[in-house]
């Protein structure tokens, strides 16, 4: 019930406003690809391109997924120039940090689909078309973040870019950073047993942070007639987690648990170079292509501490990546556009892994790993404007790779998937678009799913499996969009899928013994995955509050899939039922100062947080975790054309974040609960003082 009351409440903020006052369309001109001029953010006094993405009216930004392989599922929905970033070492948004508002000539959003642009994959994309001709610009940022728990996170990055006013552009960048992840914090845990009594208390306190930092540069230049970028980059981090455990009952005692994300020169380091060329031939054809290499090399470690025993996970590692994709595209009309591609790619994997308890080795399956795939894609894909109001895109994608891995045994797997795609945009009016998608999507395996892995804080060595296959589905999807007022966009997405070979983990049972020693990542089978999601541009003029405007975005889900052990329906591992996101802002031009208060979940603040509501489902455990949402204040200042200032407060409530571990003395079919861990941490509210001088 409490579900669909949530639903229910996100379609009502969504579309409140829709009904309310009169409209004020957007010109027909703009209807399906609105244009926003700098003009336009004006008063909101942008620095970076981002900042630009970001208060676009009813655009929820994605920065992707840069450790997808290959280049099609990686990219955001936001694309450079009409391109996708040849770059997958750093995320969108760090690349669209490094563009500065300077240099930017409009940013469209594209709805449905545009002759010569490549959707990637996305309904809508945001597409950042810089100036051709362009000032020399450079930065300098520098902040301190100060948190209640006694950490601080500096930060310095010195960033600029030159032109010659022959058409080539130079960029560049050096930063370094310290971070604090924001689900440590300190508070009880209690083990309970089935009845509910208590076998055990203790005092935790968990902290974990580290140093990053980069390098890169990125040259443009025209050749053989076209537009040719080259970039490189290296990049470096360190990584500690530190949890203290005081220990009540049943006996006073200390548990120390230290994880170490490490590797060359003291941390993980890794490095990409890349390019992209695109060129028309005439005034119906462009051609677009992209290459990159990445390499990365890193060790981890953890070890646990307590009275009686010793606990020692360790692995090392080192992937590598290289990659490419052309594209053509025929315009054989203005109403008709043609385009094939071609993505070829070869991924490799090598890993160490070993586990030591008290001092004795223990074995693990597929310990010692060397992963490798080949993997290429062909695709055709039509665009047609039927009419005015109506357009249809078609198309199909080849995929077929093999993959070769030398673990406890060498297994060779070749695989090949038709994804055909059918999708038709309805512009009836100005105001109005409805959109209908219909397509079979593939998951790309994660080779980490290959090699052994430790969860030592609950007692957990994880197994790898090199016979798994990806996730395929066929999702069908409807999305309606009510643009209104001046600027107010609301929009509502219903997703169903049908899944199967879905990726879980998977009991390995040992037939003379009843209770089994791991599990791994596994294919379980077929399941059902439905999302709605909802997102809200409220601007706020009309209501008394100039310069003002709300933006919200909420996406609920429910999945059901058979549990491998206990033969039951189940919710997906890890999938989050309901993340939502609202944000305020206030600008005050005159006095060139702004403010604004966000509510987000964890799982929209930061990628290190544990998530909004997460279960994780393994033969011998079920795993909840759950964060309370996040409330933060900010402040800005531009106190002279070169200088600007922001000052703001995370996270003020101190979210909370729970975690409860029900431990099976086996198989959870056949041996019954043990106990639960119960633990709740309040997390630290931190203060962040920025300062940007552009030089």
């Amino acid at each position: 019930m409490r579900k669909w009351s949530s639903i229910v409440a996100a379609v009502v903020l969504c579309f409140i406003a829709v009904s309310a006052g009169a409209q004020e369309n957007p010109a027909p001109s703009q209807a399906a690809t609105p244009r926003y001029n700098l003009d336009y953010f004006a008063s909101q006094n942008p620095k970076t391109a981002l900042d630009l993405v970001n208060w676009l009216p009813g655009f929820t930004f994605s920065a992707g997924d840069a450790s997808v392989r290959g280049l099609s599922g990686a990219s955001g929905n936001v694309l450079i120039d009409g391109e996708r970033p040849a770059d997958k070492n750093f995320t969108l948004n760090q690349i669209l940090q490094r563009i500065a508002v300077s240099q930017v000539e409009y940013v469209e959003v594209i709805r449905g689909s545009a002759a010569n642009v490549d959707m990637l994959g996305q309904s809508v994309v945001a597409n950042v078309v810089r100036k051709k001709t362009a000032a020399d610009s450079g930065a300098l940022s520098a902040s301190q973040g100060y948190f209640i728990s006694g950490h601080h996170a500096p930060s310095l990055t010195l960033e600029g870019t030159q032109h010659d006013g022959q058409g080539r552009t130079l960029s560049g960048a050096l930063s370094l950073s310290k971070y604090v992840e924001a689900s440590g914090g300190d508070g009880p845990q209690f083990r309970r047993n089935a009845a509910g009594a208590v076998l055990g208390e203790r005092s935790v306190n968990l902290a974990a942070a580290g140093w990053t930092g980069f390098a890169f540069g990125v040259f443009q230049t025209p050749a053989w007639q076209g537009l040719l970028g080259l970039n490189g980059n290296l990049a470096w981090t360190d990584y500690n987690n530190r949890e203290i455990d005081q220990i009540h009952l049943p006996a006073q005692a200390v548990t120390s648990l230290r994880e170490h994300l490490g590797g060359p020169l003291g941390g993980q380091l890794q490095g990409q170079v890349g390019a992209n060329f695109k060129r028309s031939f005439g005034d119906s054809i462009t051609s677009e292509t992209v290459a990159l290499l990445r390499l990365r090399g890193q060790s981890f470690s953890s070890r646990l501490t307590a009275p009686a025993s010793s606990q020692f996970f360790s692995e090392r590692d080192h992937t590598g990546e290289l990659t490419g994709r052309s594209t053509l595209r025929y315009q054989q009309a203005a109403n008709l556009t043609f385009e094939l591609g071609l993505e070829g790619a070869y991924n490799w994997l090598g890993t160490n892994s070993s586990f030591q308890f008290n001092p004795f080795s223990i074995p693990l399956p597929n310990a010692r790993a060397a992963v490798s795939e080949a993997r290429g894609e062909g695709s055709a894909k039509l665009i047609w404007k039927a009419g005015p109001v109506l357009e249809l895109e078609g198309g199909i994608r080849l995929e077929a790779s093999t993959i070769i891995s030398h673990a406890d045994v060498r297994q060779e797997t070749s695989l090949f998937y038709p994804k055909p795609r059918l999708a038709l945009t309805y512009t009836p009016t100005n105001a109005d678009q409805v959109r209908l998608r219909l397509e079979r999507e593939v998951g790309q395996l994660d080779f980490n799913n290959y090699v052994a892995s430790s969860a030592l804080d609950t007692g957990s060595i994880r197994a790898g499996n090199v016979s798994i296959v990806p996730q395929q589905e066929w999702t069908a999807e409807i999305a309606y969009e009510r643009r209104f007022w001046s600027g107010g966009v609301a929009s509502l997405t219903y997703r169903h899928s049908l899944l199967s070979d879905v990726v879980d983990r998977v009991p390995i049972r040992d037939p003379a013994n009843v209770a089994a020693s791991f599990d791994a990542p596994g294919n379980i089978g077929s399941g059902l995955q439905d999302a709605l999601v909802a997102a809200l541009t409220l601007p706020l003029d009309r209501l008394g509050l100039d310069h003002a405007q709300i933006k919200a975005s909420g996406t609920f889900q429910w999945s059901s899939v058979t549990d491998p052990t206990t033969g039951l329906k189940r919710g997906i591992t890890n999938l989050n039922p309901k993340e939502y996101s609202i944000d305020f802002r206030q600008d005050w031009p005159e006095w060139r100062a702004s403010w604004g208060a966000s509510l987000v979940t964890p799982c929209f603040a930061s990628i290190t947080a544990k998530g909004c509501t997460r279960s994780q489902y393994r033969f011998n455990e079920i795993d909840i975790l759950h964060a309370a949402p996040a409330l933060g204040l900010f402040a800005e200042y531009q106190p002279m054309p070169d200088i600007f200032l922001r000052l703001e407060a995370s996270n003020i409530l101190g979210a909370v974040y729970e975690r409860a571990v029900n431990i099976y003395g086996g198989p959870r079919d056949a041996i019954p609960l043990s106990y639960v861990d119960d633990r709740r941490l309040d997390s630290s509210p931190s203060v962040k003082i920025s300062l940007r001088q552009t030089l």
